[in-house]
C-alpha cells in the first residue's frame, strides 16, 4: 500500500476571535498554490509546485484529511 498523503489540514486561527481556516492542496497561500503539504513534528509544510516551502504552520489541528494513492499492478 503507498504511503498516505495529507490533501487539507484545519487549523485553529485568530484574529479578533478564534476561528477555523483549511489549508489544502491546490488553494492558494501568500500568493502562491499550494501543491504538497508535509507535516514533520507538528510543524505543517506548505510547497509550490517547484518544491520551494511556502510557508510552515505551528497551529492548533482540528483535522487533517488524507488521500491514499492507488499503486499501479504488482
Amino acid at each position: 500500500m503507498g504511503e498516505k498523503v495529507i490533501k487539507s489540514f484545519e487549523v485553529v486561527a485568530e484574529a479578533t476571535k478564534p476561528f477555523i481556516y483549511k489549508f489544502e492542496v491546490g488553494k492558494e497561500f501568500g500568493g502562491q498554490a499550494v501543491d504538497d503539504i508535509i507535516e514533520h513534528d507538528g510543524v505543517f509544510k506548505l510547497f509550490n509546485r517547484n518544491d520551494e516551502l511556502i510557508s510552515e504552520i505551528q497551529l492548533p489541528v482540528v483535522g487533517v484529511k488524507y488521500e491514499y494513492p492507488v499503486s499501479e499492478a504488482m
